[in-house]
This record gives C-alpha cells, sequence and structure tokens, in this order.
C-alpha cells in the first residue's frame, strides 16, 4: 500500500527521501481510515484504505517526498477532514524525511498533520539494515550456539546501567498486542514507558515473578521503566537489549532477538523489561531491535501497536 515510485516520478534515492505516513485511531472501536492524496495540481496520485484497530497504529509506506506539496482527503466513521501539507524538509540518506501523521481522536475527529525527522524518533526509517556486522554461526548437533549472535557486535557503549528482564508470559494489563488472525505471519512491535507509581496499574497483576521484582525494585525517583513487546513467533525467540544510550529528548535503546539453534513451536507475544537510570530529559524513548542480519526495527514508545509486513 501506500504510493510507488512511479506515482512520484523519484530518482534510485527515493527510499533515503521518503514521507511515510502514520494512521492513528485512539478511538476504543476499530476504524476504517480512507485516503486520497492530490498533487499540488489537484490530481488524484492515489487513493486507498487500511483497517486500524482500537488504540493502534498503522504505518503507511511513502505518501511524498521532501519539497513538494500535497494534499490529503480522509475521512473515518463519517468524519472528513482536508488538509494540504509542505513538505519543506531536506533529505539525508538512510533516514526518513517525515512522516504525515493522520489521527482519529477519541473526540471523533479527524486530524492530519506533517512530522519533520527532527521532532521525535520520526527521522528514523521503520526498516533498516544494521550498520554492524553480523555472521550467523553453525548450529552443531547440541544446538549450542550462543542465543544472542544478533547482538554480538553490536555496540555497547555509551550506555546508561539498567537490568532487565523477558518473558514470554502476559505483562500488560488492558494494553499492548492481542493476537488477531489477520495478523498472524506479522511482525507488531510495542512499547511503553513506566515513569511513576501511577503507570503500574498498566501491568497485569499476574505477572512472572521474575518481571515483578525488577518492576517492584523500581525507585522511580531516579529509575523509569520501558517495556517493548513484539509479536508473533516462538516463545523462545525473546528480544534482549544490549545497550540504552542516553539521548537529547530521552533515551535509544538498541537490542536484537535471541534466536538459539531449537526453538518452542507455540505462537505467541514476546515482552522484555527494562529498568534503568532516569536520563535528564525523558520525552521519548526510541527502540531499535535487530530481527535478522538484514532488518532491524524501529519503534518508539506511545506510538502504539506497530504493524511491519514483509519481514
Amino acid at each position: 500500500m501506500g504510493i510507488g515510485e512511479d506515482d512520484l516520478d523519484v530518482d534510485e534515492d527515493m527510499d533515503d527521501m521518503s514521507i511515510d505516513g502514520r494512521l492513528h485511531n485512539e478511538s476504543g472501536e476499530p476504524q476504517t481510515f480512507m485516503v486520497t492524496i492530490r498533487n499540488a495540481d489537484g490530481e488524484k496520485i492515489t487513493s486507498d484504505e487500511w483497517e486500524v484497530g482500537a488504540g493502534e497504529t498503522k504505518p503507511v509506506s511513502v505518501v511524498g517526498k521532501p519539497n513538494e506539496s500535497r494534499t490529503f482527503e480522509v475521512t473515518v466513521d463519517g468524519v472528513t477532514e482536508t488538509e494540504t501539507l509542505e513538505f519543506d524538509v531536506e533529505a539525508e540518506p538512510g533516514k526518513r524525511a517525515g512522516y504525515v501523521e493522520i489521527t482519529y481522536t477519541q473526540d471523533g475527529t479527524v486530524e492530519v498533520a506533517f512530522t519533520p525527522p527532527s521532532v521525535g524518533g520520526a527521522g528514523l526509517a521503520r526498516v533498516e539494515e544494521p550498520v554492524y556486522e553480523i555472521s550467523e554461526p553453525e548450529c552443531s548437533g547440541g544446538g549450542d550456539r550462543d542465543p544472542l549472535w544478533l547482538c554480538e557486535n553490536m555496540d555497547t557503549e555509551p550506555s546508561l546501567a539498567f537490568d532487565q528482564v523477558a518473558t514470554s508470559s502476559m505483562v500488560f494489563a488492558n494494553e499492548g498486542l492481542a493476537f488477531d488472525e489477520e495478523n498472524e505471519g506479522n511482525r507488531q512491535f510495542y512499547a511503553v514507558l513506566l515513569t511513576d507509581e501511577d503507570d503500574l496499574d498498566r501491568i497485569d497483576e499476574n505477572t512472572g515473578d521474575d518481571v515483578g521484582e525488577l518492576i517492584e525494585g523500581t525507585d522511580f525517583e531516579s529509575e523509569v521503566l520501558l517495556a517493548a513487546q513484539t509479536g508473533w513467533g516462538s516463545g523462545s525467540e525473546t528480544p534482549h537489549f544490549k545497550r540504552i544510550e542516553e539521548t537529547d529528548d530521552g533515551a535509544h535503546v538498541f537490542g536484537c532477538y535471541r534466536r538459539s539453534c531449537g526453538g518452542t513451536g507455540d505462537v505467541t507475544m514476546r515482552t522484555v523489561v527494562a529498568r534503568f537510570e532516569r536520563p535528564e530529559n525523558l520525552n521519548e524513548a526510541i527502540v531499535s531491535l535487530t530481527f535478522d542480519p538484514k532488518y532491524l526495527v524501529n519503534f518508539e514508545a506511545g506510538e502504539g501497536v506497530v504493524t511491519v509486513d514483509g519481514l
């Protein structure tokens, strides 16, 4: 879905220049987003529709490019909003040039806005190639390779001090990933920051002992919690954090999947919870998770459930 390169008449560097979209459904019911995009001359470039679950975010690829104008006609649940956006940004190799944020609010209104790459984690591509060397070790008969081989050559510094626990059990009470047959085979990601005692209401009371002990031992005066959830696949392939780097706006977390030779045959969500030093500023937390030797996925705490097709 989204606009193809032929529609935009772009050059070979389109992957470094594209402006993607994000559809945010803040309501309590699934919604259909109908989106028509027109160029500066009023000509229709594309028209499509997407189903977005309650409280979820769905990424949409390539809706524009830098230094152009696009008009977005959006209809959700009978409410229509039309907005013309000027993409007055410069392209940076390896990064998105920004996002068009289309939001259906809890009040039943539609909002359309452009987020430039300098705001939050919007400058990162959703899917990138790891920048460090990855070599997959062979499996011996005993299956004894290091399950963290995807992280082996990842930098460990600079990093805030942190502790982590990974689990394939339930962690969140009423949010996060929920299995749906439509999502079977897709890759989904979700992250939240827990910054004070009130946030603990979001945690399921039946959370396992190790996760519970980590959470209960948090001193929110000097520490915060980050929970990152992934789906769907074997419960043995849990996410793992290698470093948590303090940024001007919060924290950037780097990690990978734990991949042993043998794995369980179940299909479930997987979660890692980390407790780390409270940064001086805490406006955002971005997670960069290496999925395999070719791909890493970037997602941000607070942006809702992210679904990535094709991995």
